[in-house]
């Protein structure tokens, strides 16, 4: 930080110190150190099972915090493994470290957002639909559509069916 920008009611001690313990690493799912049995093997993400049982930890270790689950449904004329693997490496790249994505059924993930609430869900669901629906070498009726269910850790395992049941079917 700039000595020009630090705030004139503070005092600068310790210069060339960090007074702030660094963070902790971020705990991204990653498919290798997963047990054999909680990863996808067609897609390399988390089974529904392993999404499911973080989603439920991460509601247990903050009852009161914002907590939503993105369902992200794939719908194609033929969908073949490549284009699955496909849509999971790029929903990998587009969540943050924190966030979990997993395959919940044939066609459709799920994504555990960690501390997101209703605005924030709205917004990483735009943009995650934005570019899913832009993948190239995506077959010619090929859609993805997203839907969010947000609510607070307390009520987490209450969030995929919700999410689930809002699909609307067709992309128009």
């Amino acid at each position: 930080m700039a000595v020009t920008r630090f705030p004139s009611h503070l005092r600068l001690i310790g210069a060339g110190q960090s007074l702030i313990a660094p963070a902790a690493a971020p705990t991204r799912i990653h498919p290798e150190l997963l047990p054999h049995s909680d990863c996808d093997r067609l897609t390399g993400t988390a089974t529904r099972a392993a999404l499911l049982a973080r989603l439920e930890m991460v509601g247990s270790l903050a009852p009161s915090m914002p907590l939503s689950f993105l369902a992200v449904h794939v719908e194609a004329d033929e969908l073949a493994g490549p284009m699955l693997r496909a849509v999971a490496g790029r929903l990998r790249e587009l969540v943050r470290a924190t966030d979990a994505v997993g395959r919940l059924d044939e066609a459709t993930f799920g994504v555990v957002l960690q501390g997101t609430g209703v605005t924030a869900a709205g917004a990483v669901a735009a943009r995650l639909a934005h570019h899913l629906n832009r993948l190239p070498g995506a077959p010619r009726q090929f859609c993805v559509i997203i839907s969010a269910a947000t609510g607070t850790g307390l009520n987490g395992g209450t969030l995929p069916e919700a999410a689930m049941e809002t699909f609307a079917a067709g992309c128009g």
